[in-house]
């Protein structure tokens, strides 16, 4: 009877549906693309819709089956129908990051008409490889693609179009991105976003610039924690995916375990393996009891929820995906890696299966070494201005821009100071963004000589030094206070023997005199230069 129909019940008709359309039949009878269609306006009549989530199998096919979330849950929030201006996912490897890109991009384009997505990688060969093995067979293969494409529409590698108007565009900007400039775009995804300079995102992020819409997406597997992706997790919400324990509490609830490095990613890992790991049991344990978790019951949490309205980002690792901890194999593996097989160094294991920042020492000085060393407070003129007291000689240095390998670069300046131990302590420091204008520069370095009142000025001589020294003399810098240093060619023998010199509040004189005429000092020091 119609009356004891489940789909006639609003408490079942969601999950009755959706279950059908993910299994591709009902009662074992195969359903139709009119049947889905059919099915699926019931959702959206029952106010069973919040997101395309539930869309997604109706619209779209992967390897000939309706394609879910049902083993890809972590990314639902990217399809979400209320979307912020911009969201990051920064993933470790396989985690079907390019897969859930690849549909959401598909249903945006459908379901808006008029809509222009900008895809942007590094390389060419990643494009190609996205449009073709992606986003191609999720076109060939949906159900209703008649509905979608024609013979008027662009199916090319670079350019997919659809019948709404709606567009998807593929590029790439490794060295640069001037490539990008001339295109408009009402959404711009930037996938190996690690791999891209940071200085190119600017001028991608101009494309959108007439857009209504100007939705941005970042998408990547992190390096080092000066890299790109970094900086960007840095300014999002930073959320990360608390997953419970049923077998113990904290403080009277569930223990949470939360998968990063900082906290219980490698503890979660240290369960025992079993060849009978599945989604009923995990390999997943707690890091307070050890037993076995389920990330399937997780969920996200943001550490700054002011920000998750304009720029969310998602941190998933492979330990919360069905796809490892619920298949033997792929487990093992994780833990081999984790132990070093195959020459897997840690900074790959934490880099390629957590998507976490992990640093070197291939660096001469990594992020982590002046993070552990910053503790002198903020980069203020004023708190550095009541810290002056404590040193033996403060120096104000620095470091002329305006060239660079990529032909942009700026001046740094920075305040130091020379304890009575002799240790060297960095007490402030600005870039300037004037690389060009020397007589600025010049004026504003003056300011700060004013008002830090150092024993010396260190520069670089090299290049338009000499030009750059000039200006800094007529802005009013005692030329007796100006030290010039370069970088020379080491030879064989003493150039000019370091014991010459002796670095005093009167500048730097060679040792054993005393103050000089500044011509004469200048002259007698053959211009004074520092072997470094």
């Amino acid at each position: 009877m119609e009356g004891t129909s489940p789909l006639n019940e609003p408490a079942q008709l969601s999950n009755v549906i959706v279950t059908a359309m993910r299994r591709h039949h009902n009662n074992g009878k195969p359903l139709s693309p009119s049947e889905r269609v059919a099915r699926f306006v019931k959702i959206a009549e029952g106010g069973g819709m919040k997101d395309l989530v539930n869309a997604l199998p109706l619209l779209l096919n992967l390897k000939g089956q309706p394609y879910t979330l049902d083993d890809h849950f972590p990314f639902e929030d990217m399809f979400r129908f209320r979307m912020a201006s911009g969201i990051l996912f920064k993933t470790g490897r396989q985690v079907a990051k390019s897969t859930d890109m690849a549909s959401h991009g598909i249903v945006t384009a459908v379901s808006i008409p008029d809509f222009t997505t900008l895809y942007v990688m590094p390389l060419y060969e990643q494009v190609r490889r996205f449009s073709t093995m992606f986003v191609a067979p999720f076109i060939d293969q949906s159900p209703v693609r008649a509905l979608w494409q024609n013979t008027d529409t662009v199916n090319s590698v670079l350019h997919r179009s659809f019948t709404n108007r709606s567009k998807m565009l593929f590029s790439y900007a490794f060295l640069n991105a001037d490539r990008i400039r001339g295109i408009s775009a009402d959404k711009v995804a930037i996938d190996e976003v690690q791999d891209m300079q940071r200085d190119h995102l600017p001028i991608i992020r101009e494309t959108m610039s007439a857009s209504k819409w100007a939705l941005r997406q970042f998408t990547g597997t992190p390096k080092t924690l000066d890299n790109t992706i970094q900086k960007l997790w840095e300014e999002s919400s930073q959320a990360e995916w608390f997953v419970p324990c049923f077998h113990c509490t904290t403080g009277g609830y569930h223990t949470w375990n939360i998968p990063t490095i900082d906290y219980h990613g490698e503890a979660m890992t240290r369960g025992k393996w079993t060849p009978d790991l599945s989604e009923k049991t995990p390999a997943t344990v707690c890091h307070k009891c050890g037993g076995r978790i389920s990330p399937r019951f997780g969920r996200w949490i943001h550490r700054y929820r002011e920000r998750v309205r304009d720029f969310p980002g998602y941190h998933i690792p492979q330990i919360i995906m069905p796809l490892h901890y619920a298949d033997p194999s792929k487990w093992s593996e994780l833990l081999q890696k984790q132990q070093g097989k195959g020459n897997t160094p840690p900074n790959v294991f934490w880099n390629e299966v957590f998507g976490e920042s992990y640093d070197t020492s291939a660096k001469i000085v990594t992020m982590t070494e002046l993070d552990a060393v910053s503790n002198l407070g903020p980069n203020d003129v004023h708190e550095a201005r009541k810290k002056m007291g404590n040193y033996a000689m403060r120096v104000l240095a620095v470091d002329w821009g305006g060239g660079g390998e990529k032909g942009l670069s700026f001046t740094v300046a920075a305040l130091l100071g020379i304890r009575h131990n002799g240790c060297i302590d960095v007490l402030w420091g600005k870039r300037l963004l004037t690389p060009h204008d020397h007589i600025l520069e010049a004026i504003e370095i003056k300011q700060y000589w004013d008002y830090f009142k150092p024993h010396m000025l260190a520069h670089d001589y090299t290049g338009a030094g000499s030009l750059r020294e000039t200006f800094m003399i007529q802005s009013g810098i005692p030329i007796n206070r100006i030290f010039p240093c370069e970088y020379v060619v080491v030879q064989v023998g003493t150039v000019l023997p370091r014991r010459r010199y002796r670095a005093t509040s009167a500048g730097a004189l060679p040792r054993g005199q005393g103050p000089v005429a500044a011509a004469d000092l200048r002259h007698d020091q053959s211009r004074r230069t520092a072997l470094l």
